[in-house]
């Protein structure tokens, strides 16, 4: 029988990865969460979604769905049809880097319900993604960007990990319900330096702490039976070392592009928007206008050396497109296949070579299936995140992910990322998540916490929603 809970803290670790979380388990460097979750909880294996990284990768924690679901398929984005219809208007292209971020809960899609929502007595420290919580209940939300410019200038991460956890214990001595909360630092100090940098692995340490502190401090309240505990990731990271500009390439080929920050400009072709670094949305201007996206036929009919000469480069790994009748196809240099949702089941075709290492799955399987077919390959979840990420009318008519130890991104970053994420290979896609109630599973999805929640709560879970429940 499932354990009711009454409560629920989630502590986002922004950009922790499952095997550095597990190599410090068997180090015993992380004695908190070793009493907490490795006794009468669990620590599992998780995938991220696409693309992996921070803000379209938090929403499967709070609605259950994917990104492609929730319309936001990355940290930046073009609109097409916005775009061909309107002059002038803030939803024709985003970037959630800065102010922007404060519009990523309205171009949500609308009528998903999130946690916050769920449950009255919420609230949220540092996360971008907080439609639904009460005014009262977003701390520090309009102090956020202060404490992120902050630190991005002095490169103190440890302090915003400290504040997140100082506000979480005043909030624990109140009567809430629900509480998510982020710790940037072990993202920001892997960015800075690599994923297992000293500085990177302190942070991981300090979660061990925060945790301890928590527990205890529920403990002293009365109300740690009464609560599930949840430590999560939005996605891995892997060092970067050499830098690709997508931008730069396009418009080698005579190509006029659009990209940030440079967004004054006038008679571009293309538009080229990246995520994490690691993850691109390329869109084209059709024969008329900009309305539509383009099948992988009309892509090659009006760019023919766009396509091939992308998958020349070594820091391109997967191209993804759509063509004429729907399949999503996925080309690398190890060849190319396509995939396409039928109902609640995946329909997988090899075309020629294996990109994704899944040349032995059968033509038709459940999205169960997928998950465990390639929970241990290079591309963990790779048949569901293809097609997610095109329910999005915002996706691009390319979506470009890059190779490890490359990324997308070559001008206009400071400081230098020498760590980057969002792409569909392991080292980004594979989470941790730990659970202080037992699962039933030792693969899962981030989406997959959402309805866990709500059944350990007692309440019917929603239709239409990606996750599945593990408890």
């Amino acid at each position: 029988m499932t354990p009711q809970k009454k409560r629920f803290i989630v502590l986002l670790a922004d950009g922790s990865r499952y095997d550095v979380f597990r190599e410090l388990l068997e180090a015993g460097r992380l004695p908190h969460l070793s009493e907490i979750f490795l006794g009468e909880g669990g620590f599992a294996k998780a995938t991220s979604v696409f693309p992996s990284t921070t803000g379209p990768a938090y929403m499967p924690f709070l609605t259950g769905c994917f990104p492609g679901t929730c319309n936001v398929p990355g940290i930046r984005w073009f609109d097409k049809g916005m775009y061909a219809r309107k002059k002038f208007s803030m939803e024709r292209f985003r970037s959630y880097v800065g102010f922007e971020s404060f519009l990523m809960n309205r171009d949500m899609r609308p009528g998903l319900k999130t946690l916050f929502e769920h449950f009255p007595n919420s609230f949220n420290i540092f996360s971008s993604v907080n439609r639904g919580v009460p005014s009262e209940g977003n701390v520090a939300a309009h102090m956020r960007l202060w404490y992120w410019y902050y630190a991005h200038l002095t490169d103190r991460w440890h302090l915003v990990d400290q504040a997140a956890l100082d506000k979480c214990l005043d909030i624990l001595k109140r009567d809430f319900q629900f509480l998510f909360m982020v710790f940037p630092g072990i993202d920001e100090y892997s960015h800075l330096s690599r994923p297992r940098h000293p500085s990177a692995l302190e942070a991981y340490e300090t979660v061990d702490r925060a945790m301890g502190r928590i527990a205890k401090e529920l403990k002293r309240e009365g109300k740690y039976d009464e609560t599930a505990l949840f430590i999560v990731s939005d996605h891995g990271l892997s060092e970067t070392k050499t830098h690709f500009g997508v931008a730069a390439f396009l418009e080698a080929q005579g190509v006029k592009t659009f990209y940030y920050p440079k967004i004054f400009k006038s008679g571009f072709q293309a538009a080229s928007m990246v995520s994490g670094n690691a993850m691109l949305h390329l869109y084209f201007k059709g024969r008329e206008s900009w309305d539509g996206r383009l099948s992988l036929e009309e892509v090659r009919e009006l760019h023919p050396r766009v396509v091939a000469g992308l998958l020349e480069q070594p820091a391109v790994d997967l191209i993804l497109s759509q063509d004429r009748e729907g399949w999503v196809h996925v080309q690398s240099r190890k060849g190319e296949a396509k995939v396409r949702e039928e109902g609640n089941e995946l329909r997988f075709r090899n075309l020629r070579g294996d990109p994704l290492g899944l040349a032995a799955a059968p033509e038709l399987l459940s999205r169960s299936e997928a998950l465990r077919l390639s929970a241990d390959g290079e591309y963990p979840d790779s048949l569901a995140q293809l097609t997610q990420i095109f329910r999005s009318a915002r996706t691009g008519d390319l979506v470009l992910s890059a190779a490890k130890g490359y990324d997308l991104r070559k001008r206009f970053e400071y400081p230098e990322h020498k760590s980057s994420h969002g792409a569909m290979h392991d080292e980004h896609m594979l989470i941790p998540l730990f659970s202080s109630v037992k699962m039933n599973r030792s693969v899962v999805r981030s989406a997959d916490l959402f309805p866990s929640i709500l059944k350990l709560h007692g309440d019917p879970i929603p239709a239409g929603i990606d996750g599945e429940s593990f408890v």
